[in-house]
């Protein structure tokens, strides 16, 4: 399961392209290497003293969900919104949620699951079920004119296992089916008026359950693979498809060393503020940074008025790196490490 300072790589996958993801058994074999990707992300896990809500969630870690959910020039904003993990030992071994960190109109606050959500039990094994409750609200301290609640409970059933292949490559895997069943209420409070009073809370409410089919392994923190839709009744709609990692053919860190790399060096390595590309003539190039993961980091075209060409690291974070130079009909791949 992911940690603080996790930083994992997922692809997106057209929805019409995974074929038949139900199947399942004993040292079963799903082969999904044909799959469409489409588009490529990053979750990334950052310790609670890295995020405005380490006073309350201290020791646990959030992922951020979205920017802004609230803003423009009125006098209510709520940005920066994290949902909040931990792997917990009691009163069960899991892996949850805690609750929600957002920030309202410049204040970091917090809302707490008064009873956690357990994404995962532990240990998991082939076969297995398991159910879990949990409940949760916003705050109602009276900085929000709009609650949102959920209470429910999750199932979890661990239905085969065996090796998993999709673009990235294959894993041993457990196969699980984890659905969510969830009453979500909206209450809005409309303020008094005066003379007229104030208003009965207005609540709406809606029956979410989400089903989600999953082949975990034991590295990759995240699912390997994970088919992610809406479940109304017995009819399963499928709204998310995502396979760890990326497409290997089309990455550059997926390079070979018997790449030519004759045409340029790099230095120093490692590296702390500025890198210098030396090329063996002066022709236009481009060149593109990655980090281990594939995520672009930085591109640039040439022009090539010097064989000498810097290239400002020093806002880099500190790791492994690739650097992929095309000039004239050449390719080369070449790592540095940032100090």
């Amino acid at each position: 399961m992911p940690g603080a300072n996790d930083t994992l790589r997922y692809t997106n996958v057209s929805i019409n392209s995974i074929g038949n993801y139900t199947q399942t058994g004993v040292n079963f074999n799903w082969d999904f290497s044909n799959v469409v990707s489409t588009s490529e992300g990053l979750r990334e896990f950052l310790a609670a003293t890295q995020t405005p809500y380490a006073l309350f969630f201290f020791g646990e870690y959030g992922e951020k969900i979205a920017d802004t959910l609230v803003g423009g020039t009125g006098t209510l904003t709520i940005t920066k919104v994290y949902d909040f993990y931990k792997k917990q030992t009691t009163p069960v071994n899991a892996y949850a949620i805690h609750g929600t960190g957002m920030t309202i109109s410049g204040l970091p606050v917090p809302s707490f699951y008064t009873d956690k959500d357990e994404l995962y039990n532990f240990p998991m094994s082939y076969p297995k079920y398991d159910s879990s409750t949990f409940k949760f609200s916003t705050t109602t301290a009276g900085l929000l004119p709009i609650k949102y609640s959920k209470e429910g409970y999750r199932t979890t059933t661990v239905d085969g296992w065996g090796t998993v292949k999709t673009p990235y490559g294959s894993r041993s895997c457990l196969r699980l089916i984890t659905t969510q069943y969830s009453k979500d209420t909206t209450t809005i409070t409309i303020p008094a008026i005066p003379p007229l009073p104030a208003l009965p809370p207005i609540k709406i409410g809606i029956q979410n359950n989400i089903k989600s089919y999953q082949w975990l392994d034991l590295t990759s923190k995240i699912p390997f693979l994970s088919v992610t839709g809406n479940l109304i009744g017995n009819n399963f709609t499928i709204t998310q498809i995502r396979y760890r990692g990326y497409k290997i053919e089309s990455t550059p860190t997926a390079f070979s060393p018997e790449l030519d790399i004759s045409a340029m060096s790099i230095y120093p390595n490692p590296v702390k503020d500025k890198l210098w590309l030396n090329s063996d003539q002066s022709t236009v190039f481009q060149y593109t940074i990655t980090d281990i993961n594939g995520a672009l980091i930085k591109t640039e075209v040439v022009s090539g008025l010097s064989s000498l060409q810097s290239i400002d690291v020093s806002e880099f974070k500190t790791g492994l790196y690739v650097i992929c130079i095309k000039q004239d009909q050449s390719t080369s791949y070449l790592k540095f490490i940032k100090e």
